[in-house]
């Protein structure tokens, strides 16, 4: 009976390493495969092939816009607008400077009667001289914003769309006329 087993035991063993080997192969095909991204800095001054004129915004680590910067045609700086929060990161107020001003123009945050958040500049005497009213989705995204100028007149609107994780996907300026600008 012995004889008869041992032939039997070393099939088994042999059909077993068979089925290991193939397991460990199987499970090399589907291990995860990890990727990395490279993060790159891009400077419409310099590294634009098609200019005639733009924006360059930057950003903290918690996602919040802390400066613009508006160039024209010849890639100079037209505007430099620079946002301050508060201890919770909320958006209080900024400041900014047109071409050759020395000192800033200031803007602040409000809620109107709706509960929008509204982005106010005043002049010298705080009277309204630009606002933009925000929209917000379910999410918090600011998904609208319109422009309007000191007299309460439209002036253009900005649009974003996100998607189901709440990134932002795409967006388009639009003017007064409803011309599209930029997507």
């Amino acid at each position: 009976m012995q004889r008869t087993l041992l032939p039997f035991l070393f099939v088994l063993c042999f059909i077993g390493f068979q089925a290991c080997e193939q397991g460990a192969k199987e499970q090399e095909v589907t291990s995860p495969q990890i990727s990395t991204i490279l993060e790159e800095q891009f400077d419409l001054r310099n590294d634009s092939v098609i200019f005639s004129s733009g924006t360059i915004e930057n950003f903290d680590q918690a996602g919040n816009s802390i400066d613009v910067y508006w160039l024209n045609e010849t890639r100079d700086t037209v505007l430099r607008f620079y946002r301050k929060y508060d201890n919770n990161q909320q958006l209080i107020g900024a400041e900014y400077y047109e071409e050759g001003d020395s000192l800033p123009n200031l803007d602040t945050v409000y809620f109107n009667t709706a509960g929008q958040k509204v982005e106010a500049s005043l002049n010298a005497e705080g009277i309204v001289t630009w606002k933009s009213t925000i929209t917000e989705d379910e999410a918090g995204n600011e998904v609208l914003r319109r422009y309007e100028n000191g007299k309460g007149e439209p002036r253009g609107l900005d649009s974003a769309y996100f998607d189901t994780k709440n990134r932002l996907v795409k967006g388009f300026y639009q003017n007064a006329a409803g011309k599209k600008y930029s997507i």
